[in-house]
């Protein structure tokens, strides 16, 4: 079919960056790139969650409020599902990868290239051994993360060198009143702030060891990880991809459900399996989205600008003055030569003021004439609060706007 067809395209093409003597062995830019998805699946999803709650607050604040649990245990539910059914993470499977055991893989259970048969299935032992680094090991390290943040005193004191929470903990301890559980707290914080970092260091120092290691060919594993777990990772073969089509085709059991709940609850798994599977569609767009609404508030598109003229030319932003109030037949008469005041004809105007209609006069005049009779001298139009909207023009101006 034309699935198969481009399936087939899609391992040959891949299998071209791999080495000759594993074809199926993925390319560390592939695992990083799975990797890079994975960590960009939470703003996506914190993003939207911030957008609807401004709208349903009632129903989405405290979600967002505890977006960690809330991104871990949803995590926990699609991860769950990609491995029970493709046997590789939702990242993984989205670039055409898959978990197998190295226990098989030694004893040659896992399919070679060319071979007609697909890999064996991830057991239960390792589905939630993968769960627990996939899932539970990134929501400690946000934990732990915002944790530092909070010990050290946040961005602040990491730029300034001022740690007002250092400063807080020394008046503790030095307090003969404090409680022995207040100042063993104290001494925890404390003890956390100078190793927290070096775990951070060797954290990611591992990830990183490792990346180089399988690069260069040194080791199966490219995460300290994944070699605890004792799971390679490779690239799906035509059969794999075959097998869990026939078994989707197919899709209903060899035994019916003869009970009403058993039909029930048979119906809702598949419905929600089908919904998981369209998340491989769903959150990449997310996403996109999300990135493309950061590019577009930091782009002069946001700001108004970057337009082009007829002639190709950019088009500078320029606010259009407001609309000049015309004279009154009944008013005084506007002088014709520049920077005159209408009332007193004396050039140039002493003192500068303007009325709320935007013409200008000499202050004395402009006061003695709102104060007699409330009202604009050349305009006619009424000057509600009287001579208190008189405004000071500090730039000589003619008697107009």
């Amino acid at each position: 079919s034309t699935v198969y067809s481009y399936i087939q395209l899609k391992m040959e093409f891949m299998s071209a960056l791999g080495s000759q003597e594993d074809a199926y062995r993925p390319s560390l830019f592939e695992l990083i790139a799975q990797e890079k998805l994975r960590e960009m699946l939470q703003p996506a999803v914190q993003y939207v969650l911030a957008v609807y709650a401004q709208r349903y607050p009632r129903f989405l604040i405290r979600i967002v409020n505890k977006h960690e649990e809330f991104y871990a245990g949803l995590m926990l539910l699609i991860e769950r599902h990609y491995l029970k059914e493709w046997g590789a993470s939702f990242a993984e499977n989205f670039y055409g990868l898959k978990r197998v055991a190295t226990q098989a893989a030694a004893n040659g259970q896992f399919v070679a290239p060319g071979s007609d048969q697909s890999s064996p299935k991830l057991s239960t032992k390792d589905i939630n051994r993968s769960l627990m680094f996939l899932v539970g090991l990134p929501y400690m390290k946000s934990k732990l993360d915002l944790l530092y943040s909070q010990v050290s005193g946040g961005a602040s004191a990491s730029l300034l060198g001022h740690n007002e929470q250092e400063e807080r903990e020394l008046e503790i301890l030095n307090d003969p009143s404090s409680s022995v559980r207040t100042k063993a707290i104290v001494h925890l914080k404390r003890i956390f702030r100078k190793v927290y970092p070096v775990v951070n260091m060797l954290y990611y120092g591992s990830n990183l060891c490792y990346n180089i290691g399988y690069l260069f060919g040194k080791t199966k594993y490219y995460t300290p990880w994944l070699r605890i777990l004792g799971i390679e990772v490779k690239r799906m073969s035509m059969d794999d991809y075959r097998a869990h089509y026939e078994k989707s085709m197919m899709g209903v059991p060899s035994v019916k459900p003869t009970s009403v709940m058993g039909r029930s609850t048979h119906f809702l798994g598949t419905v929600l399996g089908k919904m998981i599977e369209m998340l491989k569609v769903l959150l990449p767009m997310s996403i996109f989205f999300f990135k493309f609404l950061e590019w577009w508030y930091a782009s002069e598109f946001a700001r108004g600008g970057g337009r082009t003229g007829a002639y190709g030319d950019e088009e500078t932003n320029i606010i259009p003055p407001p609309e000049k109030v015309k004279p009154d037949p009944r008013g005084t008469k506007v002088p014709s030569t520049p920077n005159t005041c209408p009332l007193c004809l004396t050039s140039p105007i002493n003192n500068p003021t303007a009325l709320p209609s935007g013409y200008v006069f000499c202050y004395t005049c402009a006061y003695r004439y709102v104060e007699d009779h409330g009202r604009c001298p050349v305009t006619w139009t009424k000057i509600r609060g009287g001579t208190e909207r008189l405004t000071k023009v500090y730039s000589g101006g003619a008697g107009g706007m």
